[in-house]
């Protein structure tokens, strides 16, 4: 069987209500997060332009949430995708490199609501949303361990290409496509779009989650109706593997191993942000926070020298110094740096146009020395037993040293559950929801395997927002 065979079959075969309470706590602990991040990042700029580009395009029942519009399915899961990727703040995996649920959740949201406007579709119970959710997961991770790290340093960007068949698995799952369909729209994904790392720090890094999403709400309808697509397009002779990972690197045949026995989501996890930046900058966030904890707040007329150690392959996606704009800054090791070391923390509103034109935290991120290492295992996404090290020596002599070997978040040094509650509670309020727009969200997530179908989740996504609008991100 090709890859995509396997991976149709999986999608389409396995049994559905066999997922292991963990998983199902994992996928609704992914929801919540995701749908925080969607409602921060509906103001920002690149949802808005999302949703004018799309609008000429014509009507459609799926909301755009936070942003009192709907569209049709494919160009509203664009339009939430860039939202919940707007700043970063989104989940990941370390096996794919990727951000997974900005593309499966808007996708998902957006395929039910859909499918609730017509009359033909069965109602959507949130067990199966939940389960579409994690065949589209398991989908990512084990393409993750079947091309990285070399996909990934060739320059893809994989929440463009790896997660674009996560979403296209996950609307299938949720269809009821049969394997063959599943693999004609696995098949036509890596033909709907694709992206390059050399676009982090524009609009183009959110707009790709989106896009991925809507591919797989495409590829899946196309193939429903009938479209086919040559089946070796990730492992034939011209394909994924060929054209885009280097020469003999990918080993679909070890990553697919157990595919329909085991989950490589227990070996790997699901990782949650507490900054809104690039993951690579949080072991120095976190660091910095480590001094600010021992000194307090620091100025640049308080620092001597500051030295971030990051390995090569992390700079090499972290191109800013002392950033000119918030799309710059969410790519910046030394900004991200200079605000933990100025106020203890990382958050939204460090990255508005305001706080990046702030000249005290622009000369303390200026005095930022930030070197490369070679990575001891450059195989690797993150090695824990290769840190990064935030040195900071203050002008009255007094230093610190601080290894990180793992960021907050990462899977081995997870969030926990009240920490998650208090990053969905933080961003929401900054979005402008109320509280008891906040607390209806949560409680509905919690128990979304028991809906018998999901109508009570899109009443409480739809709620008004406060009066209260934040500044609009400038994503």
């Amino acid at each position: 069987m090709t890859a995509i065979r396997q991976l149709a079959a999986f999608t389409a075969e396995h049994p559905r209500g066999g997922h292991t309470p963990a998983h199902i706590e994992i996928a609704k602990r992914a929801l919540l997060d995701t749908i925080g991040c969607m409602f921060l990042g509906a103001a920002a700029p690149v949802t808005r332009t999302a949703i004018a580009a799309a609008t000429s395009w014509g009507a459609g029942p799926c909301p755009v949430y936070g942003a009192g519009t709907t569209l049709p399915a494919p160009w509203a899961a664009l339009a939430n995708g860039a939202s919940a990727h707007a700043f970063d703040l989104d989940d990941y995996t370390l096996a794919a490199n990727d951000h997974p649920s900005a593309v499966l959740v808007p996708a998902l949201l957006a395929q039910s609501a859909h499918d609730a406007a017509g009359e033909s579709v069965p109602a959507r119970s949130g067990a199966e949303l939940l389960d579409a959710y994690l065949i589209g997961l398991e989908v990512i991770i084990r393409l993750g361990e079947a091309v990285n790290m070399g996909h990934y340093n060739l320059g893809w960007h994989t929440t463009a290409t790896i997660d674009s068949f996560g979403a296209t698995a996950a609307i299938s799952r949720l269809k009821g496509l049969n394997a063959e369909q599943s693999a004609m729209a696995l098949a036509l994904t890596p033909s709907l779009g694709t992206g390059y790392n050399s676009q982090f720090g524009t609009s183009a890094k959110p707009i790709h989650a989106g896009w991925s999403a809507k591919t797989g709400i495409a590829a899946a309808a196309l193939a429903a109706a009938g479209a086919s697509a040559y089946d070796g397009a990730l492992d034939g002779g011209v394909s994924f593997a060929s054209l885009m990972t280097p020469a003999g690197s990918a080993k679909f045949e070890e990553a697919f191993t157990g595919l329909r026995r085991t989950w490589s989501l227990d070996n790997w996890g699901l990782g949650a942000k507490l900054y809104p930046s690039c993951g690579y900058t949080h072991r120095s966030i976190d660091g910095a926070r480590a001094v600010y904890d021992q000194f307090g707040p620091l100025t640049a007329s308080d620092v001597a020298s500051v030295r971030l150690s990051l390995p090569t392959h992390h700079l090499a996606i972290l191109p800013f110094g002392v950033p000119e704009t918030q799309n710059e800054a969410l790519f910046s090791p030394a900004w991200c740096a200079a605000v933990a070391l100025v106020s203890g923390h990382c958050v939204s509103s460090d990255f508005l146009p305001e706080a990046v034109a702030d000249p005290e935290r622009r000369a303390l991120a200026g005095l930022v020395d930030v070197v490369a290492r070679e990575p001891r295992r450059p195989e690797l996404n993150v090695d824990p037993e290769d840190p990064d090290v935030v040195e900071v020596v203050l002008r009255d002599g007094r230093r610190w040293r601080e290894e990180v070997p793992r960021w907050r978040g990462a899977p081995g040094r997870e969030m926990t559950e009240a920490e998650l509650l208090m990053k969905f509670e933080d961003v929401c309020l900054r979005s402008g929801l109320d509280g008891g727009a906040v607390s209806a969200i949560s409680g509905v997530v919690r128990g979304l395997d028991e809906l018998p179908d999901l109508r009570e989740l899109r009443a409480v996504l739809d709620a008004p927002r406060s009066q209260s609008e934040p500044s609009a991100p400038a994503a």
